[in-house]
């Protein structure tokens, strides 16, 4: 059965999206609420994680649709082979903009700020790559802006040391994942003189992402230390487990093989859940 097109625009095919955007959010809920979170906010983020990355791909699609056309990977979304039209895209995204704002009002106003400088990173991404040749550390800033806004919608002292280093160790996440995943379009993106850290990095991928997830880790252990909570051992155990889950599929990744790169890719969702019950 074919999928719609305007799904298929908003990626809801490919809920990998939702879940890599969504963990960041719970991540800052629970970072400053812990065990005693209230499972309104991480349901308003779950809503609000499907509305919004749906809209980010749709603004994503709209900035690349004549790239799009050109890379074997993209050449048959919606936009770009002209299977819906830019108007209907635009109404489509207008529609998930107001969903967002519903989901965005049920949260304190100190969120609606950090919602907006959000929107803003998420529309000037696409042009990343047309200027810089990291797009991926432009995007895991912008992925991870939950994190901030999870931790806001707890508490008005958000803005503590733990946050930005939870915010850093994201930011890393999205670079090391987003570079196995660029590797698929690699040769697209080096004739197309698109700017990506696949390319950047060359030879040293695999090397640069395991010191990104690394580093990552290291920031997320600091927090658990600075936590000082009597159940520290137990998140202990679950970054243990995280970064010799990631990086065992690094050791064994073969990076000239689109497909494992995907996979790969998708498996940082357990990543995000073992730092998820870290934190807790």
């Amino acid at each position: 059965m074919l999928i719609p097109p305007l799904l298929s625009l908003g990626r809801f095919d490919k809920p990998i999206g939702i879940t890599l955007l969504l963990f960041p959010c719970w991540w800052g809920v629970v970072l400053e609420s812990g065990l005693a979170f209230d499972i309104k906010f991480l349901l308003l983020f779950a809503v609000g994680a499907v509305v919004m990355r749906a809209a980010g791909c749709i603004v994503n699609d709209i900035f690349d649709r004549k790239v799009d056309a050109q890379v074997a990977r993209t050449k048959d979304r919606p936009l770009a082979c002209n299977e819906i039209s830019l108007r209907a895209a635009l109404f489509f995204l207008i529609g998930l903009l107001f969903c967002g704002f519903l989901v965005l009002i049920q949260l304190p106003p100190r969120c609606w700020i950090l919602a907006l400088i959000a929107a803003c990173l998420a529309t000037l991404y696409p042009l990343a790559k047309r200027v810089t040749p990291f797009p991926q550390l432009v995007l895991g800033i912008t992925f991870n802006f939950g994190v901030l806004i999870g931790a806001a919608a707890v508490t008005p002292n958000w803005l503590q040391g733990t946050t930005i280093m939870v915010y850093g160790a994201g930011i890393l996440w999205t670079l090391a994942y987003d570079t196995i995943y660029a590797l698929q379009d690699i040769d697209d993106d080096r004739q197309l003189g698109i700017g990506s850290t696949a390319i950047l990095f060359g030879s040293h991928v695999r090397g640069v992402v395991g010191w990104c997830y690394a580093l990552m880790h290291l920031l997320l252990l600091t927090v658990i230390f600075l936590s000082a909570s009597p159940f520290s051992y137990i998140a202990y155990g679950f970054l243990l487990l995280s970064i010799t889950f990631i990086l065992y599929k690094l050791y064994n990744l073969d990076l000239q093989n689109p497909n494992q790169c995907r996979e790969f890719f998708i498996s940082n969702q357990w990543v995000g859940m073992f730092v998820f019950l870290s934190l807790l």
